[in-house]
């Protein structure tokens, strides 16, 4: 069976904290936001849902020290529900995210609100065709060394 979350989205608070025995945990949430169009309206409106997770040990860590909140992560994990009793006992439960592997953080060059901006320059890769004129210098390869006899590359 397959119980598996993937989320991309923004972190909001964290709470790191060790358990009696020394084992290091952070409970943490994550904010997804969704824009959706008001039929009635025509305005995009943005409609933002939280997410409860939790992470243990080196995870829990890794996300003490070296994430936090408003960076864009993309992180995987599973649902799980438990169950715990509030001080005039009453019966209350929990759905979380227990996410195992360390989140991934997103380029910066993603906008708060999610959509994409420009993207850094990609560095041109080493080409064996280095100027003698001009050391250090790239030039790019002929069309012909990729097959191609137009300017359609399909």
């Amino acid at each position: 069976m397959l119980n598996k979350a993937q989320l991309i989205g923004r972190l909001g608070q964290k709470d790191v904290r060790s358990t009696p025995n020394g084992m290091q945990v952070v409970s943490y949430s994550i904010a997804t936001t969704k824009s959706l169009k008001d039929r009635e309206t025509g305005e995009w409106k943005e409609n933002t849902e939280w997410h409860r997770c939790v992470s243990f040990n080196k995870t829990a860590e890794h996300i003490g020290m070296n994430v936090e909140p408003g960076d864009l992560l993309f992180l995987e994990g599973e649902l799980r529900t438990r169950k715990w009793q509030t001080q005039s006992g009453e019966d209350r439960y929990t759905t979380e995210i227990v996410v195992n592997d360390f989140p991934r953080k997103l380029p910066k060059y993603f906008s708060k609100n999610g959509s994409q901006q420009a993207a850094p320059t990609p560095q041109p890769q080493q080409q064996a065709h280095a100027s003698p004129s001009q050391p250090g210098h790239l030039e790019q390869p002929p069309v012909e060394a990729y097959g191609f006899d137009d300017d359609y590359p399909f």
